[in-house]
């Protein structure tokens, strides 16, 4: 099982996957800004807006040329992405968007430059 399945139906199966250690996937739950304490008792007043929101740190490392190829993928105008990605044993399909994107040259050998390209994705 690879971790990005597909990315806007784009199949990666044979594409540049991210890192051993560079895939991270995280299930966050939202709250209102009025959840808080109560100032009389201490007890936590939640007020949840939406549960299970997923967001992924995913970490290349690769050949330039490979590097380029995954930044085109989240370079679109649409702003947002259907992602298929691997949760545990299964994969799911999100709408996602990109957060932050790091790239670095790693080193350079020769004519080959290695680098590494970090995105960050959030579902809508």
């Amino acid at each position: 099982m690879i971790p990005i399945l597909s990315v806007n139906g784009v199949d990666c199966t044979n594409k540049l996957q991210p890192a051993k250690e560079g895939y991270t996937v995280t299930k966050s739950d939202l709250y209102a800004d009025s959840t808080g304490r109560s100032a009389e008792s201490g007890v936590m007043l939640a007020y949840l807006i939406r549960r299970d929101v997923y967001s992924l740190a995913l970490e290349y490392v690769g050949k330039a040329p490979q590097i380029r190829e995954i930044e085109q993928l989240f370079a679109g105008a649409s702003r947002q992405y259907q992602v298929t990605f691997l949760d545990n044993d299964q994969y799911v399909t999100a709408n996602m968007y990109p957060s932050d994107r790091t790239k670095t040259t790693t080193v350079i050998v020769g004519n080959d430059i290695y680098m590494k390209l970090s995105v960050s994705l959030v579902q809508l």
